[in-house]
């Protein structure tokens, strides 16, 4: 399933119509040809309905279909941790986020989460670890709407070195947040955070435990 979020609401772009149907909060549109994207995707951003699934048979293709719509933007960032384990977050508009920015020419992605993690939280000793999501969202900048691709990979900080947040970014606070605060966090941050989060098994891991 891919997932392309707008602020908390969800558009779901999947070929199993079940995932649509065991969703009673959600509505389901069949996608047969690619005229009918437009008018959907215009639904969706006028629209209150939390979740709507596209039903297509090629999921990629509706997406390519989907970011032609928009001005695509790409971006990276990072799930990182200390040596306790801890998850590095920060605070920016009033929501816990994930840090991340945009790619600049020439960068790889894993290059730009690294840049982007030291630009936004002030740690220049990174490691990085692996892959670990991509995910979408909409926007609107200057009256334009915009598509955000970001790859996420997971990090690990063990220098113990302080946080420094980058305040000309709007970031008020970096924090480490201990796993059995996570869930607490996470409910002040965008649903397309709590995804990733949820993606790279924290939440699971914590739920096994007990905590």
């Amino acid at each position: 399933m891919i997932k392309i979020f707008f602020n908390d609401r969800l558009l779901a772009v999947t070929d199993q119509w079940d995932q649509c149907a065991s969703d009673a909060n959600a509505i389901g549109c069949k996608i047969t040809k690619k005229s009918d994207i437009p008018p959907f995707v215009r639904y969706f951003l006028e629209h209150d309905q939390a979740t709507v699934y596209f039903v297509a048979d090629d999921p990629q293709e509706a997406l390519s279909a989907i970011r032609a719509l928009f001005t695509c933007r790409e971006a990276a960032g990072g799930l990182v941790r200390n040596t306790d384990g801890d998850v590095l977050m920060i605070f920016r508009h009033n929501r816990w986020d994930l840090p991340k920015g945009h790619c600049e020419p020439g960068e790889s992605p894993e290059e730009t989460a690294l840049r982007e993690v030291a630009e936004e939280c002030g740690l220049h000793s990174l490691q990085w670890q692996a892959p670990l999501a991509d995910s979408y969202h909409l926007y609107q900048d200057a009256g334009q709407w915009v598509m955000k691709h970001t790859r996420w990979f997971t990090m690990d900080d063990r220098s113990g070195a302080p946080t420094v947040p980058q305040t000309a970014e709007g970031i008020t606070r970096v924090e480490w947040i201990p796993l059995r605060r996570l869930p607490a966090f996470l409910d002040a941050a965008y649903a397309s955070v709590r995804d990733v989060v949820m993606q790279s098994g924290l939440v699971d891991a914590l739920n096994d435990a007990g905590a």
